[in-house]
């Protein structure tokens, strides 16, 4: 039995850190998107983004394994890593320049239109 639970820990935090990480990304995601919709068709987008999302995870996971193996057998195990780290700093510089040129500002309320009869 204990070795049963030393070996379902590890997953089980993982899974725990990926809840906990997706619960406080998606309300700054869904914004985003609706910002950058302009508020028009923002279903739309939303799918669009989910269907973009979809193939760059696969394509992502596939290269990542693939650069993790090739770098595994020529004894640079450390090079994958910090292209990684490159790609999540260049994609923190592109949100930020969003939010420098005003791309992220906040998006105001249409108003309300009354009901015709």
């Amino acid at each position: 039995m204990g070795r049963w639970l030393l070996a379902a820990v590890p997953p089980a935090l993982s899974a725990l850190l990926l809840a906990l990480g997706t619960i406080i990304a998606y309300p700054f995601e869904m914004d985003t998107i609706v910002r950058l919709s302009g508020n028009r068709l923002v279903a739309t987008h939303y799918g669009l983004y989910n269907t973009i999302c979809g193939v760059g995870i696969t394509l992502g996971n596939l290269l990542t394994g693939a650069a993790l193996d090739a770098a595994r057998a020529a004894g640079m195990s450390a090079l994958p890593w910090l292209a990684l780290l490159a790609l999540g700093l260049a994609c923190a510089v592109a949100l930020y320049g969003l939010h420098r040129t005003g791309r992220l500002a906040a998006v105001s309320a249409p108003d309300a239109q009354p009901a015709s009869a």
